[in-house]
């Protein structure tokens, strides 16, 4: 068909328009993008400079502290070492401000020529790392280095009180430079996005204007066409009108036919069309929402919001003498006429293939987010760990086969399987989530939940078992897919250039992988508990290779139990007058009886009272055996399976396994574990483990 050269014209001006507003749009996001960047840069930039501002004070405040510990005779090493990271940290600051800025500013070349000066006057004291004291049986005083320590203190001291207004004022200027620079260019970046919005909304009027000229020409022929019936015969969709009787007119299309399986439309009540079809309630339903359409008030488009026929199931006759299940959607135009609603014309399409299309892709997107999910925190680790980590998991497979395979006939022995399946699960869970391997760790979460589940039951038979084997078996599935991929990481990464140029650097050991292991749960729990806290690891190097495993899965339990239920938020640490940040502990070491792991946090202890009534709570106890026990006796019900201070079950904490745990593990290795408590200050672990013999070790 011809175009008329109204028609021509418009589509040229809309063209037009749209090429315009691709241009605009481009120089817009082009020109945004560099300001942005700068802006970005200049941030960056000022934050530095504002942060090199406290150090001049700090240095000065931490040089009159270590002046004062030496005049007390108290132990000066952690002053000197917050000393050394304070200048360390102005050195780096300040190089990179240098480095990065394009800021031409006499206040930054002033503060490094005064910086300058700081350093013959603080070197003495950073070089500083003798024994500042001489101890005698009645008393300490300062050593000959120790005296000279505290002349080089006391001159640094005074100097950073004379010049730490100056420098900081050079500081100051240099920040008020920067901000003056981000202004400026966060002025123009405003100008060019008011511009940009303003030819954008003047040219997308006109393109929408000559898009609504041209939409009201093609729905004035696409109306008279529906009105006849060659069209009726071969849409794929029903077609038909509703008179206020709520009863099919005499008009109808051939996919209707084919929908319903029968040609007797003529009259026939909406209800009666779906009836036997659908449930009474969805019946009932949609009945009442078709009367709403004979509403003059009615809104037409939050008719269509709400309509409850959007996606129908439906059960219709296959033709083999039975039923199959059929998803429609249908929709409803109200037809007005003079007085009013004349009709509500309905079209009825089968979606069932959309419905299961969609389900399908649903399917698949969550699996390739999972999948996605998995391959991003696979990246993040060591393949060697995460491969021990799949072979450690392996074998506890077998060991939760094997405790299913047990024969039960009583409770006690179901009660037994069930916790041997608990501390299992537990583990994998503990070492999963220490990895980041999220979707492993969620999985034998579940896990646990079905064995808590089953925990309550009092009558138990094999059968109860049956989920938990299905559920295994999805999550052995699950593992050999991380294997598959593990290897194929593996491999990409040995391939890479970068790894061929590293072939020969040596690979960290296992005490050096628990560590970065220990060192990134510990981050990822205090991110996803809100608490502050840093964790501190000594002489894992000295651990046995036969005893990392167990060391591994009782540091793991005790860093969550740490985050979970003893280091405090930042609000209750601060009333009680401790540090913003709490300090975990951990240190292995060799002691004439073997070997000895220490694990400590300054957070809120363990209160016996507490125990106690938690312990009755969980059914482990009844509330005389509590009142009876002592304190040494409430603080060992943390090792009790089942025990937990907390109410609800979450990823971290709430089962009463992982303690227990632990302790079956020391117990297993012949070792001993005991715990010490100050509530309100701090818990301490003490586990010891007998001595190897020295090839084992080496």
């Amino acid at each position: 068909m011809l175009l008329s050269d109204t028609d021509r014209n418009r589509r040229v001006l809309t063209a037009a328009a749209g090429t315009v507003l691709a241009v605009v749009m481009g120089l817009v996001l082009i020109i945004g993008f560099r300001l942005a960047t700068q802006i970005r840069a200049s941030v960056g930039n000022l934050q530095r400079a504002s942060e090199l501002q406290t150090y001049p004070e700090l240095i000065s405040q931490q040089l009159t502290a270590l002046r004062q510990r030496l005049d007390t005779l108290e132990y000066t090493g952690h002053v000197h070492s917050e000393l050394s990271a304070s200048v360390s940290g102005f050195n780096s600051d300040l190089a990179s401000l240098q480095r990065q800025t394009d800021l031409d500013s006499s206040a930054l070349a002033g503060a490094t020529v005064l910086w300058r000066n700081y350093t013959p006057v603080l070197a003495p004291v950073l070089a500083y790392a003798g024994e500042p004291y001489s101890d005698s049986a009645t008393n300490s005083t300062l050593s000959r280095s120790g005296r000279a320590f505290y002349a080089h203190v006391r001159r640094a001291e005074l100097f950073a009180a004379a010049n730490s207004t100056a420098l900081h004022d050079q500081l100051a200027a240099i920040s008020t430079s920067l901000q003056a620079q981000t202004a400026s260019a966060a002025a123009r970046l405003r100008l060019l996005l008011s511009a940009g919005v303003l030819t954008v909304l003047l040219l997308g009027a006109a393109a929408a204007y000559l898009q609504l000229a041209r939409a009201r020409g093609e729905r004035a022929a696409r109306e008279a066409q529906e009105q006849t019936r060659d069209i009726l015969a071969t849409v794929r969709e029903g077609f038909f009108l509703l008179d206020a009787d709520y009863r099919i007119g005499a008009v109808w299309s051939q996919a209707l036919s084919q929908i319903f399986g029968r040609n007797d439309f003529a009259g026939l009540a909406f209800e009666e069309l779906l009836r036997d079809k659908v449930s009474s309630e969805t019946l009932a339903t949609a009945t009442k929402f078709i009367k709403l359409l004979w509403g003059e008030r009615a809104h037409e488009n939050l008719m269509k919001s709400i309509n409850p026929l959007g996606q129908l199931e439906v059960s219709v006759d296959n033709g083999r003498n039975g039923k199959e299940t059929r998803f429609l959607q249908f929709d409803f135009h109200r037809v007005m006429g003079p007085k009013g609603v004349k009709h509500v014309l309905c079209s009825v399409g089968d979606i069932t293939s959309s419905v299961l299309l969609s389900r399908e892709l649903q399917e698949a997107q969550e699996s390739a987010h999972s999948q996605l999910d998995m391959m991003v925190s696979m990246l993040h680790s060591d393949p060697l760990q995460i491969s021990a980590f799949l072979e450690t998991a392996a074998a506890g497979l077998k060991h939760i086969n094997a405790i299913l395979k047990e024969p039960a006939r009583n409770h006690g022995e179901f009660s037994k399987k069930l916790a041997g399946l608990a501390r299992e699960l537990h583990a994998m869970k503990g070492e999963s989530s220490a990895l980041n391997l999220m979707s492993i760790a969620q999985r034998a979460h579940q896990l646990e939940d079905m064995v808590g589940e089953l925990t309550g039951n009092t009558d138990l038979s094999g059968k109860d078992f049956l989920p938990l084997v299905l559920k295994l078996d999805e999550l052995l599935a699950h593992l050999n897919g991380v294997r598959e991929m593990t290897l194929r990481l593996t491999a990409l990464k040995e391939n890479s250039p970068t790894a061929q140029s590293s072939a020969l650097a040596p690979r960290a050991s296992g005490p050096a992988e628990l560590a970065t292991t220990l060192q990134t749960l510990a981050h990822k729990l205090s991110a996803e508990h809100h608490k502050a806290f840093a964790l501190t690891l000594h002489g894992l190097e000295d651990c046995p290779p036969q005893y990392l495993s167990t060391v591994k899965d009782c540091l793991i339990q005790m860093l969550r139990n740490a985050a979970v239920h003893g280091i405090e938020t930042d609000e209750v640490r601060r009333a009680g007058a401790k540090t913003e940040a709490g300090q975990v502990r951990a240190e292995f070491r060799r002691v004439e009886s073997g070997f000895e792991l220490l694990f400590e946090d300054d957070g809120a202890g363990l209160s016996p009272e507490s125990l106690k009534e938690a312990a009755v709570r969980k059914s482990i106890l009844t509330a005389q055996q509590a009142a009876a026990l002592d304190n040494r006796s409430a603080l060992a019900l943390i090792f009790k399976p089942g025990f937990s201070t907390r109410t609800e079950v979450t990823m971290d904490a709430g089962r009463g396994t992982g303690m227990d745990v632990v302790a079956k593990a020391v117990y297993g290795l012949g070792g001993k574990i005991g715990v010490s408590t100050n509530p309100g200050r701090f818990t301490r672990f003490k586990i010891a483990l007998p001595a190897v013999s020295e090839s084992a070790v080496a």
